[in-house]
């Protein structure tokens, strides 16, 4: 009886170990590795029904040129170099290649044309456990063509985030000792 019980308890010690240690190795820690985001940019339906591809790709080629200016510390999707999608893609399809890119961090923004705006953009971020832990938003629907409505909500934008850079979800390349992150190509 007592062996039995031993040998009980040990099996039950052992899948204990094996499961918080391998929680352990796929938790974000700056010991592990440098902190990183993965950028996403998402095409909303409603920008899709009324809108033009080019307004999307210039918010796309934008804020992907923000956080390179910005020395942002990107991971890259090594399989397929995603960054972007036109078609709604659920978050936790996104959520897994940003996983798979090896990221600490999933920058989402989603691009949409509310009736009564020229464009909103808004951006999350999640850490890898799919916490949301902020969200900025931009929108414009003054000015006589929705160009204007694009560069000011563009520029609002970039005013919100200036304040998260170098903070969770915006961590600086600086900051990342070694590392040979860098921001994805995008295709031509």
């Amino acid at each position: 009886m007592t062996l039995r019980l031993s040998i009980l308890i040990g099996f039950v010690l052992a899948i204990l170990f094996l499961f918080s240690s391998e929680a352990f190795s796929q938790a974000p820690t700056s010991a592990s590795g440098p902190q990183t985001v993965f950028v996403f940019v998402q095409r909303a339906s409603s920008h899709v029904k009324y809108s033009k591809p080019a307004v999307f790709h210039d918010v796309l080629d934008d804020l992907m040129g923000y956080v390179k200016q910005k020395n942002v510390a990107m991971a890259s999707d090594e399989f397929g170099n995603r960054t972007h999608s036109e078609d709604e893609m659920p978050l936790a399809t996104v959520q897994g290649i940003a996983r798979d890119s090896g990221a600490t961090y999933l920058l989402y923004a989603l691009v949409e044309r509310p009736v009564t705006k020229w464009i909103k953009v808004t951006v999350r971020c999640y850490d890898m456990a799919g916490q949301q832990l902020w969200q900025e938003e931009a929108a414009s629907g003054g000015g006589l063509s929705g160009e204007h409505g694009l560069r000011v909500t563009l520029d609002r934008l970039h005013e919100q985030l200036d304040k998260r850079i170098g903070q969770a979800g915006l961590p600086l390349a600086a900051l990342v000792a070694g590392s040979t992150q860098t921001v994805p190509q995008l295709p031509q």
